[in-house]
C-alpha cells in the first residue's frame, strides 16, 4: 500500500511540474514589470506615485512569500529617501534583513546583505548596519567554506582519477616484458658493440670496393686515352694523305685555339667590326667567355649587323676599309635602335688624340693598339657593371614613379615607354606590340632594347607599373581592392591579389583595411 502511495505522489509531481514552472515564470514576469514601473516613476520624479507602487510591490512580495531583491531594495529605499519617509524606510529595511536571515543560499544572501549595509548607512542606522555587516561576514565565511569544500572535492576527484589511471598503467605494464636496470644496460652494451662491429666492417668493405673501383676507372681511362690517341693518329694520317693528294694547298689548317670555348654558351652578344683577322682572333680570346662573338670586316656590314642583332657590346676599329670606324660608332650612337649599345673604339693614336676620337664617336671606352688584355677586360667589366647600375636605378625610378618623390629619366626611349604604359594601365589587352608599333620598332628589337636598358621584359614592366600604381591607390584608400584591380588593368581580383602578394609580400585586403600602413 505504501509503495502504491509513493507511485501516485510521483505521478502527481510529474504532472504538476510544468504548471509550477509556468507559475514561477509568470511570478517573475510580474515582479519585473512592477519593478520596471517603479524605476520609470523614480526617473520621472513622481515619487508620491512611486511610493504608492512601492507599497503595493511590498504587499505583493509578502503575499507571494518572495524575498526582496537587492535591486528592488535600493530602488524602494531611494523612493523613501526622496519622500523623507524614515518610518517606512526603517520598517522596510527591517523586513529586508529578515528576508536575508531566512535565505538559505549564502550567495544571494551575501548580495542582499551587502545592499542592506549600504542602505542602513545611507539612512544613518549604525546598529542595523553593524548587524547586517556581521551577517554578511558569516555568509561570506559560508561561501568560502563551500568553495573550499568544492576545491577539496575536486582535488579528491582528480586524485582518484590519477590513482585509477596509475592502476590501469600498472595493469597494462604487467602485459609487457621487463628487464632489470643492470640487465638492460648489459643488453644495450652488447647491441652497441655489435653495431660498432658492423659499422667497422661496412667502412672497411666500402674502402676496399672504392679502391677497386678507382683501379677499374684508371684502367678505363688508360683504354680511352689509347683509343683516342689511335683515333687522332688515324685522323691525322687521313688528313695528311688528303693534303698530299690535293692541289698543293700546303699543310692542313690547324684548329683556331681562340675560337674554342668550353662551357655554357653565353647569352650576351659582342660584335667585332675589325678587318684584321689576327686582331679578331685575339679579341675573341678575351671576350668568348662572356659573349657570343659576331664579326664584321666592313663598315656597312657592321652597321647592318648592329641593327639586326642589337648586340650587348660593339668593338670597332677606328680604321676600316672605305670608311672610318669613328663614323660607324657615331652612326650606331645616333640611331634610335642602337644608341643604347656600349661601343669600344680601337685607335692607333695615343693620349688626347685617341681620347678625342672616342669622344667624337660617342664611344664609352677606347684603346690604343696593341690592346693590353688586363686593361681591356677591366674596361669591358666596367661597362657590364654600369649596365647593372642602370637597371638598379630604373628599379628605384619605377618604385617612386607614382609617388610625390618621383625621379627623372634622361633616356627618351624609356620616357616614352613609361608614359605610354601609364596612359593604358586600365587596358588589360595592352601589350608590347602596341608600344613597339608606336616607336616604329619590331617587337623583337623593342624587347631586346628594353631588356638591355632596364633588365625587364615588356610584360614584366607593364605588370610592375600596374602593381606600383595599385599600391599607391590602396595606400590612399581610393577604392576597394576589386575596383582598383579593374582600374590598373587586371582581368580579375583574384589574379590581382596573387600578383600583389607575390610582388610586395603583402595582402591587398590587409593594406586596404589599415589606414596609414605603408609597404617597404
Amino acid at each position: 500500500m505504501c509503495r502504491l502511495t509513493q507511485i501516485i505522489l510521483a505521478v502527481m509531481l510529474l504532472c504538476a511540474g510544468p504548471a509550477l514552472l509556468g507559475q514561477s515564470q509568470a511570478l517573475q514576469d510580474t515582479l519585473n514589470s512592477r519593478l520596471s514601473l517603479l524605476s520609470q516613476l523614480s526617473q520621472s520624479g513622481n515619487y508620491e506615485q512611486a511610493q504608492v507602487e512601492a507599497e503595493a510591490y511590498r504587499n505583493f512580495l509578502k503575499l507571494q512569500a518572495v524575498p526582496v531583491s537587492p535591486k528592488a531594495l535600493m530602488l524602494i529605499s531611494g523612493i523613501y529617501k526622496a519622500n523623507s519617509d524614515d518610518r517606512s524606510a526603517t520598517r522596510f529595511l527591517a523586513e529586508a534583513e529578515l528576508d536575508a536571515r531566512k535565505d538559505p543560499d549564502p550567495f544571494s544572501k551575501a548580495v542582499l546583505l551587502n545592499a542592506l549595509v549600504q542602505e542602513c548607512r545611507r539612512w544613518d542606522l549604525p546598529e542595523q548596519a553593524l548587524t547586517c555587516q556581521q551577517l554578511l561576514a558569516i555568509a561570506q565565511d559560508s561561501i568560502s567554506a563551500r568553495k573550499r569544500r568544492s576545491a577539496i572535492l575536486e582535488m579528491q576527484h582528480q586524485l582518484d582519477s590519477l590513482a585509477a589511471i596509475r592502476q590501469k598503467e600498472i595493469a597494462e605494464q604487467s602485459n609487457y616484458l621487463h628487464f632489470e636496470r643492470d640487465k638492460a644496460m648489459g643488453l644495450g652494451g652488447v647491441i652497441l658493440l655489435g653495431f660498432l662491429i658492423l659499422l667497422f666492417a661496412y667502412f672497411r668493405n666500402t674502402e676496399r670496393w672504392r679502391k677497386l673501383l678507382e683501379k677499374k676507372e684508371l684502367e678505363w681511362d688508360m683504354l680511352r686515352s689509347n683509343l683516342r690517341r689511335e683515333v687522332e693518329e688515324n685522323t691525322y694520317a687521313q688528313v695528311m694523305e688528303a693534303a698530299a693528294q690535293s692541289d698543293g694547298l700546303g699543310a692542313p689548317v690547324q684548329p683556331d685555339p681562340y675560337t674554342v670555348y668550353h662551357g655554357p654558351k653565353p647569352e650576351q652578344i659582342a660584335l667585332l667590326i675589325e678587318p684584321n683577322r689576327q686582331v679578331v682572333l685575339y679579341l675573341k680570346s678575351l671576350l668568348s667567355d662572356r659573349f657570343q662573338i659576331e664579326t664584321a670586316s666592313t663598315a656597312t656590314e657592321g652597321i647592318q649587323m648592329a641593327n639586326d642583332l642589337l648586340p650587348d657590346l660593339v668593338v670597332c676599329d677606328a680604321l676600316l676599309n672605305g670608311k672610318t670606324g669613328i663614323d660607324v660608332a657615331r652612326q650606331i650612337k645616333l640611331s634610335q635602335r642602337t644608341n643604347h649599345i656600349p661601343v669600344v673604339l680601337l685607335t692607333d693614336k695615343f693620349g688626347n688624340e685617341g681620347k678625342l676620337d672616342a669622344l667624337r664617336a660617342g664611344a664609352e671606352a677606347w684603346f690604343t693598339r696593341p690592346v693590353i688584355d688586363d686593361e681591356f677586360d677591366a674596361s669591358v667589366q666596367r661597362l657590364l657593371d654600369a649596365r647593372k647600375t642602370k637597371h638598379e636605378q630604373f628599379n628605384r625610378f619605377l618604385q617612386l614613379y607614382f609617388s610625390e618623390s618621383r625621379l627623372s629619366l634622361d633616356d627618351p626611349f624609356l620616357i616614352r615607354t613609361v608614359q605610354m604604359i601609364e596612359q593604358h594601365l586600365a587596358d588589360p589587352d595592352y601589350t608590347a606590340d602596341d608600344i613597339a608599333n608606336k616607336l616604329q620598332l619590331s617587337k623583337a628589337h623593342y624587347v631586346k632594347k628594353l631588356k638591355a636598358l632596364t633588365g625587364k621584359e615588356p610584360v614584366q614592366l607593364i605588370r610592375e607599373m600596374r602593381l606600383e600604381k595599385a599600391k599607391v591607390l590602396l595606400e590612399k584608400r581610393a577604392g576597394t581592392p576589386q575596383a582598383i584591380s579593374e582600374l590598373v588593368g587586371f582581368s580579375s581580383p583574384g589574379t590581382f591579389a596573387l600578383a600583389f602578394k607575390e610582388y610586395f609580400g603583402e595582402n591587398t585586403s590587409l593594406l586596404y583595411s589599415l589606414p596609414g600602413n605603408r609597404l617597404t
